[in-house]
Formats: structure tokens, sequence, C-alpha cells
């Protein structure tokens, strides 16, 4: 089969941190489909290609464009900000793909990048270094009740809780909730990671405590890692402990 559809994650979003795979498979590539953000992260490596840029809430499009330019014989890929397949474009792209019964012509390849959790978690020092979970805090896929739900038990079972998109315009107050929920389990002196533009232009670091989280400072590209009831700040940094005995 000589028409492949690739899904590539880009990582945090600067060349260095993407992946040689990823990085190869860009240059290799004719066409370029994804939102205009992430397109801007990479744009270094659009010369002499065709470039497809949509907005946010447009994600169904952009599946469709890569796929027809596949059919035409186009070397195509789809660019998702992180890895591809965690709130990534790829689960997509299968069910697309299959909806259409294309699953004959078209071979999909999905390439991996860093996710936000841990990137945003090596710049915080070692937060994350056993079991933890992934909470996306935007209801435009999944519903705001089964959010808290899933959050509820995250927070119980004492998971460190990586929480993407913590807000937006449209949700100015979820992450308020959302925290509240978290302290149901937590002191409110444990200690959260707040990162935005992650290995990016304008990067900012903090940490601090559920208690004197700044919610007015974070925004849909902020990253907040939430440590469990071990997660410890010494030297400036988030630790969490990994279990060995010193």
């Amino acid at each position: 089969m000589n028409n492949k559809l690739f899904l590539i994650g880009i990582g945090p979003g600067s060349i260095e941190n993407m992946t040689i795979r990823a990085y190869k498979c860009i240059e290799a590539c004719e066409v370029l489909v994804g939102y205009s953000v992430y397109i801007d992260q990479v744009r270094e490596l659009c010369n002499n290609k065709k470039v497809i840029e949509r907005g946010m809430g447009q994600e169904i499009e952009r599946c469709r464009l890569a796929i027809d330019e596949v059919l035409h014989g186009r070397k195509t890929a789809i660019l998702c900000s992180g890895d591809s397949l965690l709130y990534g474009m790829a689960g997509l792209a299968f069910e697309l793909i299959n909806s259409l019964e294309l699953t004959d012509k078209i071979e999909i390849d999905v390439i991996p990048g860093i996710t936000s959790a841990i990137s945003c978690s090596s710049l915080l020092g070692a937060p994350i270094v056993e079991d933890f979970c992934t909470i996306s805090l935007s209801d435009y896929m999944v519903s705001w009740d089964k959010i808290l739900k899933r959050l509820e038990k995250a927070a119980e079972a004492d998971f460190v809780i990586a929480i993407y998109n913590p807000k937006s315009k449209a949700r100015p107050d979820h992450l308020k909730v959302a925290m509240e929920y978290i302290e149901k389990y937590r002191s409110n002196s444990t200690p959260v990671g707040v990162v935005r533009n992650a290995y990016r232009d304008n990067e900012h670091i903090t940490i601090t405590t559920i208690k004197e989280l700044d919610y007015d400072a974070i925004d849909m590209f902020t990253t907040l890692i939430v440590g469990n009831s071990n997660t410890y700040i010494y030297n400036e940094k988030m630790i969490t402990p990994r279990g060995y005995k010193l």
C-alpha cells in the first residue's frame, strides 16, 4: 500500500525536542496539515511544502483534507502538539478512515511525540516518577460530569495528576472547581507545578501549592502537575519519591 497518512506528534513545540523520526518525516512530506499554532511551531520546516492550516474545532475538516491529499498521491502528515495519540488526532484519523471505508486504500503511520505531562515534568524537577494520570478539563468532547468523576477518582487514588487544557474563555472557572475536588483528598499544601509554553518562547515555570495557586496566571497554553501525598518541594524543584530506601 503506497498511500500512507502520517500522524506526527511534534512534542512541546521546539525543534530540538522533537523526535528524530518526526523531524525526518516532516522533512519528507509534501503536505502538512494542522492547527495554525502547531504549524507555527515547525514553520522553519515548511519550506517548499503545501501547508493546510485550520483553527481549533475544525479537527474533522483537517482530517478530511489530509485524507484527500493522500488519495491524490501526496505524502501527507497531520501535525499534533505533544503526542499524536494523547488528546491528538490519531484516533480521529482511524475512525474517519474506517467510516469512509478507506482502510484498503490508506495506511496510517502514527509517530509519537513527547506529551506535555512529561515535558513539563522535566522542567519542574521530578514530580512524575511512577503511576500518574492525565486529565483534560476541556468538556468539548467529554461531559463535565464525567471529567469531575474521573478527577475525583484519580485524586482519591493518590495519583500525581497532570491537568491539560485547564482554562479557556469559555471555561473560566473549571480549574477552580477541579482543584476543589482534588482538595477533598489532598492537603492544601500539596505542591503544584504550573508550566506555560514549555520549551517555547515566553516559557514560564512556577512551583506553588494548591492553596497559593494563582488562577489568573493560567490559560490554555498551561499545564499543571499536581503532586500526590508524598510529593514535596526542595531547592525550588518538585520531587515525588520513587520509593528507594536511601
